[in-house]
């Protein structure tokens, strides 16, 4: 008896259900297959409207609605006015099954007067240039009259000046995430816009192959390589440059300077004999140093240059590793490009100063400065800059300090350059000296080159 009871209430539950499939199956078939559809014309005033899918072949009839009002037309494509700005239209069906019951559908809806725009937005790294990202798909636009404007983005800022429809990558682009927003605007209609997918750009690994260096490594007292370095004597009334551009307190003369047979040069700067120099501050010199330059011998394009440096001790001193556009005598400065690896004051002992200059930045320049954990004149540290063609990086003992990328015309760092080495005394910079200092020094331990994936070239004269 109990068997039966239970094969019982299993045929009643598989009765109901069995029953609840069929209604839900039921139900479904009352629903459309695919809704109904408008479509925007060219002009973006004219719609056409694709009816609903049903089940079955039952009649259906039709009506459009302009903010939700019943337009006089049940006809498949309408045309509207600039009069119905702003207005929503939608087109709604109402259709009749076989079995007499009745089911209703409406399709997507269209403000009138605004920008429409079809399938997404896609950017990629063109497959011809790795440096390049372009569009591989450009939305459609109604009105087809709609213009597009253009903006990269990396992470969730803009790029200053990308605004076309391709973007030229850029070193400081490595690491980030690209993207693009394009907005499309036609008169008497509101502009559309629409962003793209991310693209990840690699980072890349820098490498570093030594090109070039200066170890210093002749005899004690011995002059700098006359193959590599040249003189710049005097108080720069000679190069139409009084007190070097600065009001320096100086008077250069190579002569006072030397290797020290330990493997480093050592700039020395004194008051000693300086007074037998007249400078263009109309009297005795106050100070005797020593200024090299490259210029004319060696040339630099880019890649890492560093020295090995142990810095000035005193108020006033102004010491200085630094490079110069070598279209300096065409081009005058600031218009030449000036790149301070490293400026070193006697006022400031534990501060690193790390500046590029050109013709939009001049005196200010761009860049930043560094505290450092001891005075640089109590040991030697290494200052360098990664120079590529469109970025400069500050290095303090091999960290990155300062970044300075290019995005504007201030940008003229992409021609040779040449090297000085000096040590000023006072001047703008330098502050006023410290009237019981009477010598001091700068010494240099090396200068080296090094390519940057093989990016960098030396250029002999």
């Amino acid at each position: 008896m109990y068997r039966k009871v239970l094969a019982v209430i299993a045929a009643l539950a598989l009765s109901v259900s069995s029953f609840s499939m069929i209604a839900a199956h039921g139900e479904d078939l009352k629903k459309p297959i695919a809704l109904p559809k408008i479509i925007a014309g060219s002009t973006g005033y004219t719609f056409k409207a694709t009816p609903a899918k049903w089940s079955d072949n039952g009649p259906s009839s039709f009506e459009w609605l302009l903010n939700g009002k019943v337009l006089a037309t049940s006809a498949l494509t309408l045309k509207l006015k600039t009069t119905d700005n702003k207005k929503k239209l939608q087109f709604s069906e109402s259709h009749t099954f076989d079995d007499g019951t009745t089911a209703n559908a409406k399709s997507n809806i269209i403000t009138i007067g605004n920008v429409l725009l079809s399938d997404s937005l896609t950017i990629r790294v063109r497959p011809s240039d790795d440096k390049v990202m372009e569009i591989a798909v450009l939305p459609q636009s109604i009105p087809t009259t709609a213009k597009p404007t253009y903006q990269w983005y990396a992470g969730y800022f803009e790029i200053k000046g990308a605004t076309k429809s391709t973007y030229n990558l850029s070193t400081s682009d490595l690491g980030t995430d690209i993207s693009l927003q394009v907005n499309f605007a036609a008169k008497g209609f509101v502009t559309a816009k629409k962003t793209s997918n991310t693209v990840a750009i690699a980072n890349i690994t820098r490498t570093y192959k030594q090109i070039w260096s200066e170890e210093f490594n002749g005899p004690a007292g011995a002059p700098a390589d006359p193959t590599v370095w040249v003189p710049q004597n005097g108080d720069g009334v000679a190069f139409g440059n009084r007190g070097w551009g600065n009001n320096e307190r100086q008077w250069y003369d190579d002569k006072i300077s030397s290797t020290n047979g330990s493997g480093s040069y050592v700039i020395k700067a004194t008051t000693n004999g300086a007074g037998a120099n007249s400078c263009y501050y109309k009297g005795p010199c106050e100070w005797i140093s020593t200024k090299l330059v490259t210029k004319d011998k060696v040339g630099f394009k880019y890649g890492r240059i560093e020295a090995r440096i142990k810095g000035p001790v005193g108020n006033g001193t102004w010491g200085a590793f630094w490079m110069l556009g070598a279209n300096i005598d065409d081009r005058g400065w600031p218009g030449c490009g000036e790149i301070d690896v490293t400026e070193l004051l006697g006022r400031s002992p534990n501060t690193n100063l790390g500046y590029i200059h050109g013709p939009l930045s001049g005196g200010g320049g761009r860049g930043d400065k560094v505290e450092m954990a001891t005075p640089h004149h109590a040991g030697y540290h290494t200052y360098a800059v990664d120079w590529l063609p469109d970025q400069i990086r500050y290095f303090l003992d091999g960290v990155p300090f300062a970044t300075v990328n290019k995005v504007d015309n201030d940008w003229i760092f992409d021609h040779e350059f040449y090297i000085i080495i000096n040590l000023a005394m006072g001047g703008n910079l330098g502050g006023e000296i410290a009237a019981n200092l009477k010598d001091t020094s700068m010494e240099f331990d090396y200068i080296r080159v090094y390519s940057i994936n093989d990016v960098g070239e030396i250029i002999k004269h």
